[in-house]
């Protein structure tokens, strides 16, 4: 989802000096501890991050024999592999009406779920305590985590993201939740789903499914008065099995060359790039997850990110952020994808979402006319993974486990 409710935040955030949180910046407040980090956002760097070349000893998984991405603005040119056809532009199919939580009486919305407006957060990060609004947090990430799973096995080739979107919709209310992003800021359906060059907050719509499309389905969810957020990409049609290095969402590894006897060349050449991409993406949360824990810096998990998307190739976008997360949908921390300038301390007690976006070509995007669905502007695919993350005495949680 948008990762802030302020549609000028992110794009206007400078760069920033250290801020360590001190006895005297922590206060109390219920359960939870927060410090100021007003000089942090009004601070937070958004100039060209530094460089740092992959190298040849860089060696991953997959190497870069599958990359079959072309850019969109070079339509007559062959493609980099032999038999993979021009793809053509995700383009929007209509929408569905809007559903509501009307007959579900006992499920609490978010301040917004009536207004579509979310309220003003202040400029605190939150310092969570082993409380029961810790364990909110834990069940609530724990669920949204356990809807996206079922989000995923329910795409298939022929499903639409819209009956996608209607299985999400009814498994939170089964389970006593609001889908977090539905009317948030007037999103009008409950996940967001995007598409093969769609990066991010993409609307379920009436589009099947093809096979071999990238989509990534980001699982929100809001209960007992706080929110859990996570996201997943997958490959459309391609399974998994134990003969082939690389992994699918569940870190299931995928199935190997068997999987594609009788099938076009062009059908593997597809298949086998996307995996290369979700791969990637995949490892490089887990790679920011690693490097971090008490005492480290926030500028870690943007050095971690660009150091995989530059070993693949990729790019990472930079213009969408992680966050903390809370009884606000999004607040401070924002958390930057890749290599920054950025100060400030992880303490234990920390809670923000860690979810880059890696994509073929260059990071650019645009927005589509819909004001939500954003795209890379070369057309070159997209991923994404993102978990909510706590920071204890002696590592690092993820609260978004199944």
């Amino acid at each position: 989802m948008r990762h802030s409710y302020l549609p000028f935040l992110l794009s206007r955030i400078r760069s920033s000096t250290s801020l360590t949180p001190t006895a005297g910046t922590l206060r109390s407040r219920s359960s939870s501890r927060l410090y100021s980090s007003s000089g942090y956002l009004s601070t937070l760097s958004s100039s060209t991050p530094l460089s740092s070349p992959a190298s040849a000893a860089d060696a991953t998984a997959f190497d870069g024999k599958f990359t079959s991405f072309q850019s969109y603005s070079n339509a007559i040119s062959s493609s980099s592999l032999p038999g993979v056809k021009q793809r053509h532009p995700v383009r929007p199919f209509p929408l569905t009406p809007k559903k509501t939580i009307a007959g579900w009486p006992d499920i609490v919305p978010p301040p917004y779920g009536e207004t579509g407006i979310p309220p003003n957060h202040d400029d605190t990060i939150l310092i969570f305590s082993e409380d029961q609004n810790l364990a909110n947090m834990r069940h609530a990430a724990k669920l949204a985590r356990q809807v996206l799973d079922h989000a995923c096995s329910v795409a298939k080739p022929g499903v639409t993201t819209d009956e996608v979107d209607t299985a999400v919709h009814e498994a939170l209310l089964n389970a006593g939740a609001y889908p977090s992003p539905l009317n948030y800021v007037g999103f009008p359906k409950s996940l967001c789903s995007s598409i093969n060059e769609v990066i991010c907050h993409g609307i379920p719509d009436t589009r099947p499914l093809e096979f071999g499309d990238i989509v990534s389905f980001d699982v929100s969810c809001f209960i007992n008065g706080v929110h859990g957020d996570n996201c997943a990409t997958i490959v459309v049609g391609d399974e998994q099995e134990m003969d082939e290095i690389g992994t699918d969402w569940r870190d299931v590894p995928y199935l190997g060359s068997k999987f594609f006897d009788g099938r076009p060349e062009e059908d593997e050449a597809r298949i086998r790039s996307a995996r290369r991409l979700v791969h990637a993406t995949r490892e490089s949360v887990y790679e920011a997850i690693n490097c971090i824990g008490p005492g480290s810096c926030l500028t870690d998990v943007g050095a971690a990110i660009q150091d995989v998307a530059d070993s693949y190739g990729y790019s990472t976008v930079e213009k969408y952020r992680g966050h903390g997360i809370g009884a606000d949908f999004h607040r401070p921390p924002f958390v930057k994808h890749y290599r920054n300038y950025d100060k400030l301390e992880l303490v234990p007690g920390m809670v923000f979402t860690i979810e880059p976006m890696l994509v073929e070509g260059a990071g650019d995007c645009f927005e589509w006319s819909d004001k939500w669905t954003v795209a890379t502007s070369d057309g070159g695919m997209a991923a994404q993974f993102e978990h909510t993350i706590l920071i204890k005495e002696d590592g690092v949680e993820i609260l978004t486990v199944p």
